[in-house]
């Protein structure tokens, strides 16, 4: 990574946001040149200019302002305490805080936008203590919407040693390059485990599959990967089946105990194709018990 790495944090209070944090043990970032942005959005209602004096029509709506503010003041409290979890994991990291409030998926989204983040983390579920406070199931409209990669964490129970252990998705598209690549740059110890699994879907892919040869080309790249991650050192092996993605990642994964999935996503031409929730990294990062990480180039930087 020649650049600092860009990482925003969506932090809500939660056992779901702390876990987010503990996982990026293995996401193998590097130990410095990684600047973070933790950002935590309040469901709030506020005026604008909210630091201005303001006049009220009732007693009641100045008291719920009042209220409002409070809560902030809280979330930049605990925005500040998860700050302290990260650097105490990664003390070379650049880390700032954010506490804003609103819509969280959209807060979270412009907030990367204007970050120009590489990657988002977002923990699976969940609710904050306060109740207002909250991030939960918008991990999934920022899975589809985000314009770079989107990690949804994940604790593995079942990984009792926290041996990093990959399962990387690949299909022959440019999104899966992408998550090829992203693996490759990464640091990662040298016996890590990494399975490339391609399911090839006949049903699902009937017209791909109706060109010559483009099966056994995919593998034959899949057999590449394999040997340019043993070449690092990797444990790295190759699943082939001609079965749904979906169903033999999530198999793979749990048969690996591994912590994380990595799947390529291509940029979405149209709003419609982003509600298409159907696709393969959206019902991965829906249905998996580890973390997955949805790889995007950062589209940001393009802006």
């Amino acid at each position: 990574m020649s650049k600092n790495y860009k990482v925003l944090i969506a932090y809500d209070s939660s056992e779901f946001a702390d876990q987010a944090i503990e996982d990026l043990r293995f996401a193998g970032l590097p130990e410095n040149g990684v600047e973070v942005l933790i950002v935590i959005v309040a469901k709030i209602w506020l005026p604008p200019n909210k630091d201005e004096e303001k006049e009220f029509l009732t007693e009641g709506l100045r008291k719920k302002y009042e209220k409002n503010m409070e809560i902030l003041e809280d979330a930049k409290e605990i925005v500040g305490k998860a700050a302290e979890k990260v650097k105490g994991i990664f003390p070379d990291w650049k880390v700032e805080t954010h506490a804003t409030y609103g819509s969280p998926a959209w807060e979270i989204l412009s907030q990367a936008g204007k970050f120009k983040s590489d990657l988002i983390v977002v923990g699976s579920q969940g609710l904050s203590a306060l109740q207002r406070i909250w991030l939960g199931s918008v991990s999934q409209k920022i899975v589809a919407e985000a314009d770079c990669s989107v990690r949804v964490a994940r604790r593995n129970e079942e990984n009792d040693a926290n041996e990093p252990r990959i399962i990387l998705g690949f299909d022959g598209t440019d999104g899966a390059e992408k998550a090829v690549e992203e693996i490759l740059n990464r640091n990662w110890k040298a016996d890590t485990k990494i399975r490339v699994v391609i399911a090839q879907d006949y049903e699902l892919n009937r017209e791909e599959f109706s060109h010559e040869g483009r099966t056994s080309e995919i593998k034959e790249r899949g057999e590449e990967i394999v040997k340019e991650l043993q070449k690092k050192g990797f444990d790295a092996s190759l699943k082939f089946v001609e079965e749904d993605p979906k169903d033999l990642m999530l198999q793979e994964a749990e048969e690996l105990k591994a912590n994380c999935i990595y799947v390529g996503a291509t940029k979405f031409s149209s709003k419609m194709e982003r509600f298409w929730i159907g696709s393969v990294s959206s019902a991965i990062a829906t249905r998996a018990t580890c973390s997955v990480e949805v790889v995007r180039p950062n589209y940001y930087e393009d802006e």
